[in-house]
Parts: structure tokens; sequence; C-alpha cells
């Protein structure tokens, strides 16, 4: 009797750094059919772990079986966990869908075990990718006043530079220049406020009185943009 263990496609899992997904794992045996209760053992690479809350679960898609499976052991640090398989045929009859989060701080890169799954005397390869983080979308929004003073808001600050012209300065840049919308914080259709240039990190702004001097006046702003995600 020899048992055939595999990991699901796609292989390798790709996951970003402090995300959590599933991977699937396929058993079946050589011979006769063997019953519930073979411990498989899953051993995860540095970076990635079983969480505390991961569930493992029998799926069979054609008998609509989808179930928790309990946990009979989980190491410390998270890296290796066992199961009790289900009954196990001589073809794959369903398969196990097992969490897997990736540290947030764990570097890009390519992460295999060779022996990171094992039932009986049986081990297989575990591969997983980490990816770059992606960027993800952000807004920065508030209102300033004639002296540049920040009336509300947060995530930038703000300075005068003469005349009618303001810089704000995101605490955090932007991935690529983001999107700037800006309009008066008074009550005058007069009133001009414009974006006059955009970059990663700051966005200029103009203003004009009601009478079409340039001058001080108070605004409100957002910025909508791509940024690279908070660890």
């Amino acid at each position: 009797m020899a048992f055939h263990i595999t990991q699901g496609n796609p292989t390798p899992l790709i996951l970003q750094p402090g995300t959590n997904a599933s991977f699937t794992i396929e058993v079946y045996v050589d011979g006769n059919p063997v019953g519930p209760g073979e411990i498989i053992q899953v051993k995860l690479p540095e970076g990635l772990v079983f969480p505390p809350t991961g569930e493992i679960r029998f799926i069979n898609l054609d008998s609509g079986v989808n179930r928790p499976l309990p946990i009979e052991s989980r190491d410390p640090d998270g890296r290796l966990v066992r199961f009790k398989a289900e009954g196990i045929g001589n073809k794959p009859e369903g398969f196990y869908s097992v969490n897997v989060l990736a540290a947030a701080t764990a570097a890009p890169g390519d992460r295999t075990v060779t022996d990171g799954l094992t039932i009986g005397a049986t081990s297989a390869k575990l591969s997983f990718r980490v990816s770059a983080p992606q960027p993800v979308e952000r807004r920065v929004y508030g209102t300033i006043g004639a002296n540049a003073n920040i009336i509300s808001g947060s995530g930038f600050t703000a300075v005068w530079g003469g005349t009618s012209t303001f810089t704000i300065t995101f605490t955090r840049p932007f991935t690529s220049p983001p999107v700037v919308v800006a309009t008066a914080a008074q009550g005058s259709a007069t009133a001009i406020v414009t974006v006059a240039s955009v970059s990663t990190t700051t966005a200029v702004i103009y203003t004009a009185s009601t009478s079409g001097t340039w001058g001080r006046l108070p605004f409100h702003f957002i910025a909508m943009g791509l940024a690279a995600p908070q660890v």
C-alpha cells in the first residue's frame, strides 16, 4: 500500500504579505481504500503560518460535502499542523482546504518545503510565492484655512507660499500622482480655487477672491490615488 499526496493548483500559491489564503491537498492510495484516521502533517515554510483561527476543511464537490475538520495539533509557531484524513480511496475523492497566512513582514520570493505534506511514509512538496505588496487605494482630504491652518482632516501638512499659493504635503507619498479636487470653503459662486500642480508628495493650490483677485481663501480638498500599503 502506498499513499499519494499532492498540493493542488495553483502551484505555487501566491500571497501578498499580511494576507490569508487557502491551498488544497489531494490524497489517494494504491490498492484497497483506507478508513478515516490517517494523520496528515503540513509543514509550512518560514514566513508562512497556519493562523490560530484558521480552518482545515474536507470538500467533495460531487457529494456536496464541505465540513471543517478538527486540528489534532498545531506547533506554537504555527508552521506545523496535523489533522486526521477522511477515508482514502484509490483515486482522489475530494480534497482538503487549508488556511495559510503570510506574515506582514515576509520578504517577496518563492518558498518551498520538500516534505511540506506527509502521510504515513509518503512526503510531498509544498510551494508558495510571496509577492511584492500591491498598492492600495488611499484618500487624503481636509479643509484648510486662509492662513494654511488645518481646520479638519489628517495625513497632510499645509503651508502658505505667498499671495494665493498653498502647498499641501502628504504625510505618506502616493505611488503615482493622485487625482486632486479642491473647492472654496466659503459661500461664493465666484470664488476661484485651482489645482496648479500635483506630485506623489505634494499638491499646489491657488485661490482667488470673489472679485477675481488672487488672494488667500479657505478651501476643501480631496486627493485620491494608490499608495503602498502600511505594514
